[in-house]
């Protein structure tokens, strides 16, 4: 990837309370300065809390890694991350485009719903 579009890149974390400890949002200060979207009072750009159905890693990826991730019990903590690359590989670069565009269309029916639930009407 070139420099200029790291230099430029945003980095949105999910809602995982280990991923906001003061450890994780200082390097994410130091590396994302100012372009990192989260919660929390440090936080550059707050994220709505409790919105994983505007959150692509939430309302996809993560649900379609988990079916093939654990398709089988996992015995080891070498084996889940191999699995784990595995299906983050797997995954068509097209669906990923899919699934970010679809967050344009989620954010215009949440705000049709007043913040309120909308996944039924995204049929």
């Amino acid at each position: 990837m070139p420099l200029i579009d790291r230099a430029n890149r945003w980095f949105q974390l999910d809602g995982c309370p280990a991923h906001y400890t003061l450890l994780v949002r200082q390097w994410l200060h130091n590396h994302f300065s100012g372009r990192w979207i989260g919660r929390g009072r440090d936080c550059p750009r707050p994220w709505p809390p409790r919105s994983p159905d505007l959150t692509t890693m939430d309302f996809y990826v993560w649900g379609r890694m988990k079916s093939k991730v654990y398709a089988e019990p996992v015995n080891d903590e070498a084996s889940l991350r191999a699995r784990i690359l595995q299906a983050a590989q797997e995954i068509p670069l097209a669906e990923c485009r899919a699934a970010a565009q679809s967050v344009i269309r989620r954010c215009q029916l949440c705000i049709e719903n007043d913040g309120g639930h909308f996944e039924q009407f995204l049929k």
